[in-house]
């Protein structure tokens, strides 16, 4: 994946968990949790990206 792209989807999950969080006062909320996990999954893969790691 390239990195151009993997920023734009962080921006878009970010986004998107701000949006959700100015609805909600719940931060356990199964909508949350899973966009906040994905997105804790695509900076790690773009951060492997940027410094080149393996792992």
């Amino acid at each position: 994946m390239e990195l151009k792209s993997l920023e734009s989807e962080i921006k878009r999950l970010q986004t998107q968990l701000y949006d959700i969080g100015k609805e909600t006062d719940e931060y356990s909320s199964g909508e949350i949790l899973k966009l906040s996990e994905e997105l804790d999954k695509k900076i790690i893969l773009y951060q492997k990206l940027q410094y080149g790691i393996n792992n």
